[in-house]
């Protein structure tokens, strides 16, 4: 599902694109850094770790508004064992997930735009929107953990396995650059808002080992022991399942304006 719509969008960039009539149309890329907020790591704030990259394409309304519709493909990672929180440390859980986004925002830029004027070339802005994005939380030896039902998901009388792809709230916060009429940097800060607390595949409590059929299953569901700590009482506090997860991304970026001649640029 993710595929056809990141497919859709980038048809329809590429339609528009040839057809632009104005400068008003951009097309960019950028990359940066990702990072992710969740169970396993609610005390390291912004903390990115892993390298992100995408396109995006915008739509400038007027000097001082636009829509974009960006594709981020990034990573993110935690582990309990470096944490150097005693509660993480026992608990001994890690994971790495790529992260794959399709966001549409709309962009308020707190000055106008407009690369024939000096002072008015660089503006600070801010955006939000929606996005849907694509997720796969594994071990650090490539082990899927979502089939695996590692909080008993699946079994009799619990939740089904939680999705892969869902839905987040982009919240942005960047600065803009127009160094002609025809190329642009841009920088970008950006938070996601999800409605998942399985990025990391922790949420809740600890499964009852006995009712648990996979080997597999068993081996990820509770890691203490390998860290030579007892095994977690069935019930136990696995996760914070009061919160979602959350990821970031911190970019910069370059994009070409399409002018056409007989048109007023902004």
């Amino acid at each position: 599902m993710f595929k056809k719509i990141v497919a859709g969008i980038t048809v329809f960039v590429i339609v528009i694109t040839f057809n632009a009539k104005a400068q008003k149309y951009e097309l960019g890329l950028f990359g940066g850094f990702s990072g992710y907020k969740g169970d396993l790591s609610q005390f390291n704030y912004m903390r990115f770790t892993d390298p992100a990259f995408g396109l995006v394409f915008r739509t400038n309304f007027n000097p001082r508004s636009a829509l974009k519709v960006s594709i981020t493909h990034g990573k993110v990672q935690a582990n309990d064992a470096t944490s150097g929180i005693p509660d993480q440390e026992y608990r001994n859980l890690r994971f790495q997930s790529v992260i794959n986004e399709l966001s549409v925002q709309y962009e308020f830029n707190f000055f106008s735009l407009n690369p024939f004027i000096e002072d008015e070339r660089f503006s600070p802005y801010l955006s939000a929107g929606l996005s849907v994005f694509n997720f796969d939380p594994k071990a650090e030896n490539g082990q899927r953990l979502q089939p695996l039902g590692t909080e008993g998901q699946g079994l009799e009388g619990n939740p089904d396995r939680y999705k892969l792809t869902d839905l987040a709230i982009p919240l942005g916060v960047g600065l803009k650059y127009r160094m002609s009429d025809r190329w642009n940097l841009f920088s970008e800060l950006g938070y996601r808002i999800t409605f998942t607390d399985y990025i990391d595949d922790v949420s809740g409590y600890y499964v009852d080992l006995n009712s648990v059929p996979s080997t597999l299953t068993k081996t990820y569901a509770d890691r203490s022991p390998e860290a030579g700590y007892p095994a977690n009482l069935p019930g136990n506090q696995r996760g914070d399942l009061r919160k979602n997860d959350t990821y970031m991304f911190a970019v910069v970026g370059i994009s070409f304006s399409f002018v056409s001649s007989h048109c007023p640029s902004f």
